[in-house]
């Protein structure tokens, strides 16, 4: 099946796509120096427009990263195929990072026989239920202790007279980008030691599908939160950091501001009621070209407006919901849910999710057509990793949260990951 890459058409609509059909693995292919762009250049029939697949290479290597954007499930079989194909071709290994249950269950099926395993998984939070554990009324009921971490640190916060606002579309001031190009600066200065992540930090990229959160302690910027939205009624945070001279509790403090902005919009309506429209050109779903173009590195014009609120500053509390946003619109019918639910929150249209992304899991778990000495090899190359690069630990700060776990997987030919593979893709997500 011919296939086309990012040399052959524009890019500009990637990000539309992402937004409406697209996950928290997916939102990185916007970092188009680092990712590549496939699609098949014949069409695909269950999807109503050119599937896309992201990806990057590493010496004979190519890794898929997240599922393609199908506008259905019944389109994965068909696009995995054609990019399996693609990557054949071109004398590449594939391998499918970040796939979620339905690609996996696909690639690791009779079809497929692909060898698929579960070492990653996505954490997302429910804003009401995060809202609900850190009221005063929640005091002594069950589960509440997971949250006294986060309460404390809230405190802190308040303590210290740290004050969270949202930056909206058209108010930024140019002093206010620099300080925080100038903090992220010094962060990333701080840091030691293995850094591995699929993405980098670019606090600009992709900003009209980007809603911000600053915190400020005396009138300066001390730390930023950044959301995109993606699929469903999902945000994902694409960054939450605290600079160098930023209180404790800073960014415990932003990511809880946004929980009950994100509360509020739900019950009153605002922006999370806009994710069901937001694809472009009338309602009409971004179309890619089937010929030849220019590769663009622009994002979509596609803006995702926030809604009206109080400008003035909001101090932290951990038991007050006051600030929220008042834009009328109707409540939604499902009551919010706790992160213990068996229906999948990310795929859920009647509630608004936020996830942190994809974490490393302890170890790995098998699921399809993998088994014996090949499990206890990849399981000690995974520690060895894991262990390296303290994967684990990202994990720990996102339990403060309550935060529920989807399993995520790595698929791959009966043939072998192996310890090449392995090596190969940590390589390629070293910063």
């Amino acid at each position: 099946m011919p296939s086309s890459t990012n040399d052959s058409f524009d890019k500009s609509t990637i990000a539309d796509l992402v937004a409406n059909y697209g996950s928290s693995s997916t939102t990185a292919w916007l970092e188009f120096e680092r990712y590549k762009i496939w699609r098949p250049s014949v069409e695909i029939p269950e999807s109503e427009f050119p599937p896309v697949q992201g990806y990057m290479t590493r010496d004979d290597w190519i890794f898929a990263w997240g599922n393609p954007l199908v506008s259905s499930p019944a389109a994965l079989g068909p696009t995995a195929r054609a990019f399996i194909q693609f990557a054949e071709e071109q004398g590449l290994h594939p391998v499918w990072a970040c796939a979620d249950s339905e690609l996996e269950q696909v690639l690791g099926g009779e079809d497929f026989g692909w060898s698929t395993v579960s070492c990653i998984y996505e954490d997302y939070v429910d804003p009401a239920h995060v809202i609900e554990l850190t009221s005063p009324e929640a005091k002594g009921q069950e589960g509440v202790h997971v949250v006294k971490d986060l309460k404390k640190n809230l405190m802190r916060a308040q303590k210290y007279d740290v004050h969270v606002d949202e930056v909206k579309t058209g108010e930024w001031k140019d002093e206010d980008r620099k300080s925080v190009e100038d903090g992220i600066a010094a962060w990333k200065a701080g840091r030691s030691g293995v850094q591995i992540a699929s993405t980098t930090l670019q606090p600009w990229l992709d900003e009209k599908h980007r809603r911000y959160w600053i915190a400020r302690k005396d009138d300066k910027i001390v730390g930023i939160l950044i959301l995109t939205p993606v699929k469903s009624n999902t945000w994902q945070i694409k960054n939450a950091v605290s600079f160098p001279d930023a209180p404790k509790g800073t960014s415990e403090a932003l990511i809880f501001t946004a929980l009950e902005d994100l509360h509020g919009e739900e019950n009153t309506g605002g922006a999370s009621s806009q994710l069901a429209t937001r694809v472009t050109n009338g309602g009409q779903i971004p179309s890619l070209p089937t010929s030849p173009g220019s590769s663009t590195a622009e994002v979509s014009s596609l803006k995702v407006e926030p809604p009206s609120s109080n400008s003035t500053s909001r101090a932290i509390s951990p038991i007050s919901n006051s600030g929220l946003s008042g834009v009328p619109t109707p409540k939604r019918s499902s009551p919010p849910r706790g992160p213990g639910d068996s229906q999948s929150a990310l795929e859920d249209e009647n509630r608004v999710v936020l996830t942190f992304g994809i974490s490393a899991a302890p170890g790995i778990e098998p699921k399809h057509n993998l088994g014996g000495w090949k499990v206890k090899a990849l399981s000690k190359t995974y520690s060895k990793f894991a262990s390296s690069a303290k994967l684990i630990n990202r994990g720990e700060f996102r339990k403060k949260f309550d935060s529920a776990h989807e399993p995520m997987y790595v698929c791959y030919p009966p043939d072998g990951f192996g310890l090449d593979g392995v090596n190969n893709l940590f390589k390629l997500l070293k910063k």
